[in-house]
């Protein structure tokens, strides 16, 4: 009897110190998670910009890192990436909707579902979008020196990315034109004669040229002569981040208000010595906000 009173009491001891260290890790924990975090991480935010040329996608990094750093004081401090992944091309609208692994992107589409993605109306890539030079090869120059109006143009086959809104309007203006998957395939198009001219935007034409072009001597901008057509580029976020829509808005906005989203452009283009062929964009699908 008495050994077995011996193994009850060290069996209730031990009973009681378990479970009073059991209680002591509980208290530990609803602590720790019932405390507030000290340092709350900084919202990242992933800016995709590789559908866009260079020139204009580092305009538009430009700018929306501006905005975004307007409103730090109102939201807090921010950590801003850019993607220039070329491969998300074709996907971009359905990772934005996600939300997760893109964030916000800069285009010329302005036409999305609403539930899904919201368009903020102001263009971020400067005034001088919709002017285009005209890129052809060196030794062919002499065949677009006459070329004027709209019509000059119809014997003659532009090139364009087949994913580009700017497609519709050569289509739209009964201009023959050639869509291809990238900047690099066009090039190489317009070398071996597949297409005749290839219009850049006047702000990206020489980085294009630079970063795609195997020989920049074998091209060349016809001299005097430009193609306009109503064009913009407008930030789009995913609905996923209303915090974002806000802040960027603002953002914009009180740079748009200010003047210095006008400011904010280093373009010395002027284009009032040029022969201007102007064009019709059918899409009517612009920002309200100039």
């Amino acid at each position: 009897m008495a050994i077995m009173s011996i193994t009850v009491k060290r069996w209730i001891g031990l009973a009681c110190l378990m479970w009073g260290n059991a209680m002591s890790v509980s208290a530990a924990q609803n602590t720790v998670d019932d405390a507030p975090a000290a340092d709350a991480p900084h919202p990242e935010y992933v800016l995709w910009v590789g559908g866009n040329a260079p020139g204009r996608a580092e305009r538009e990094v430009e700018v929306i890192s501006q905005a975004l750093a307007r409103t730090e004081a109102k939201y807090g401090p921010f950590r801003l990436t850019v993607s220039r992944e070329p491969s998300l091309g074709k996907d971009w609208r359905h990772l934005l909707t996600a939300g997760e692994k893109i964030h916000i992107v800069p285009t010329s589409y302005l036409s999305f579902p609403p539930d899904e993605i919201t368009l903020i109306p102001v263009p971020i890539a400067g005034g001088n979008l919709g002017y285009r030079h005209v890129v052809v090869r060196r030794d062919r120059l002499g065949e677009f020196a006459d070329v004027e109006h709209a019509v000059d143009l119809r014997k003659k086959l532009a090139g364009q990315g087949r994913t580009w809104p700017d497609m519709w309007v050569y289509e739209a203006n009964e201009l023959p034109v050639k869509g291809e998957r990238d900047l690099a395939s066009l090039l190489q198009a317009l070398d071996k004669g597949e297409i005749d001219y290839l219009p850049l935007g006047v702000d990206e034409t020489g980085p294009i040229l630079k970063k795609y072009a195997r020989d920049t001597e074998r091209f060349a901008i016809v001299p005097d002569l430009l193609i306009y057509y109503p064009l913009s580029s407008s930030p789009v976020v995913s609905n996923k981040h209303p915090e974002l829509i806000a802040r960027l808005s603002e953002g914009l906005e009180a740079m748009h208000a200010d003047g210095s989203l006008r400011r904010s452009t280093t373009s010395t283009f002027a284009p009032s010595r040029s022969r201007v062929i102007k064009l019709e964009n059918p899409t009517r699908l612009f920002p309200l906000v100039y």
